[in-house]
């Protein structure tokens, strides 16, 4: 390739690629430890898998569905107590902006392994976790002699992704750009990142120059790797197929089905579209062996799922769709989730998958970590990209609501 001349060049401490919830955070505990911090992202902020996401804050207890504890229930366990820090402006990133939806969850057994569930969730390890509530104050739509189970309140909030993306994003305005999504990437004869080049809006390159680049793409890590001529970490996805009821006579439901598998039958939140109607946005096993069902196939299946599950609930008139959703990690081998925030670090490139969004706080935590024990020096002065002919980001839209 020809030596290419550009005619702007940026320094900065660290580049982020990428715009959702790990691209985010980390933007934010680099800057809150002294660090310059320049954000590209190739679309609108959060789109992709932030803002597809249900907004659950995990605490682990849907991965100890099977009868025991696990290493991804451990890994979460920690998350909930973390956001609300955050959320009540008190932790390492402010998120007094963020709507949340609802402060627990609802678990909520089938008939027929009620014996089953109360024996786990009152056990030593989990009496803490999720407590049991009395039938005089089941909610909505369990309030009813027809539901035979049993409910568990469980301490894991649920937060609007929209306005937790927007709130993330107004504070890096001054540093933030959408690109192109390619570069021409140089390298020192040790083979460390030294210099992006990239057109800007008109056409003109621009250097971007820094110590450190974090790809905290999703997806799109696998193309900005082949980029750098990296074929280390290999990238998975798993996909989901989300269904979407809508109707004004649904109630607030913020509830994972305890069924006889380790897996919960279905995972309801309830969210309102732009036009004021009530959603409920379905995920759970429903969504994850959905992935090879059509939209009818799949709305029919869910139909009759609900049917099962909830014959009491009233479902007429109710609109029903449904989203595709993949989900990127690193390769695994087995094809399963890794059981915590992935993170991995080559040179002065590091290669970021949360795998949850309640593990966000984690994984930037591991980044901040690697750049301060690695050379990365605080610098008082950040980058000024003012100049720079590239647009800001916009926050982007849910899926449910496009």
């Amino acid at each position: 390739m020809p030596e290419l001349s550009p005619i702007q060049t940026v320094n900065t401490g660290v580049v982020i690629l990428g715009g959702g919830i790990a691209a985010l955070w980390t933007a934010h505990l680099l800057r809150r430890a002294g660090h310059s911090v320049v954000v590209l992202t190739n679309s609108d902020w959060g789109a992709g898998q932030t803002l597809a996401a249900q907004g659950v804050i995990h605490g682990g207890l849907k991965y100890a569905l099977g009868g025991k504890l696990t290493d991804s229930s451990e890994a979460l366990a920690a998350m909930p107590d973390r956001w609300r820090k955050s959320l009540a402006g008190e932790g390492e990133v402010d998120l007094r902006g963020v709507t949340v939806l609802s402060e627990t969850q609802i678990l909520w057994s089938l008939p027929q392994v009620v014996s089953k569930v109360v024996a786990f969730f009152g056990s030593q390890a989990l009496r803490n976790r999720a407590g049991a509530l009395p039938r005089k104050d089941f909610p909505a739509p369990f309030d009813t002699p027809s539901y035979r189970g049993q409910l568990f309140e469980l301490g894991e909030m649920v937060v609007d992704p929209v306005s937790l993306v927007a709130t993330l994003a107004a504070p890096l305005d001054g540093c933030s750009r959408k690109w192109g999504g390619s570069a021409e990437w140089r390298e020192d004869e040790s083979g460390r990142i030294t210099e992006a080049i990239f057109p800007d809006a008109s056409g003109q390159l621009v250097s971007l120059r820094a110590h450190h680049w974090v790809l905290a793409a999703g997806a799109g890590n696998a193309a900005l790797l082949q980029s750098m001529g990296r074929d280390a970490p290999a990238m998975q996805l798993r996909p989901l197929h989300q269904v979407v009821i809508r109707s004004a006579k649904l109630p607030p439901l913020y509830s994972v089905c305890i069924g006889t598998g380790p897996k919960p039958p279905v995972v309801t939140t309830t969210h309102t579209a732009s036009d004021g109607t009530r959603l409920w946005y379905v995920g759970g096993d429903l969504a994850e062996t959905g992935v090879d069902r059509s939209e009818t196939a799949q709305i029919d299946y869910a139909r009759s799922r609900f049917k099962e599950l909830l014959p009491w609930l009233d479902l007429q008139g109710a609109e029903w769709g449904t989203i595709r959703v993949d989900r990127a990690e690193p390769h695994t081998g087995t094809g399963d989730r890794p059981p915590g925030a992935y993170v991995h670090h080559q040179g002065n490139v590091v290669t970021v998958w949360p795998t949850k969004l309640a593990l966000a706080p984690n994984l930037a935590s591991q980044v901040l970590a690697i750049v301060q024990n690695s050379g990365g020096k605080p610098s008082e002065v950040a980058p000024e990209l003012g100049t720079l002919n590239l647009p800001g980001p916009a926050v982007g839209k849910a899926p449910w609501d496009l």
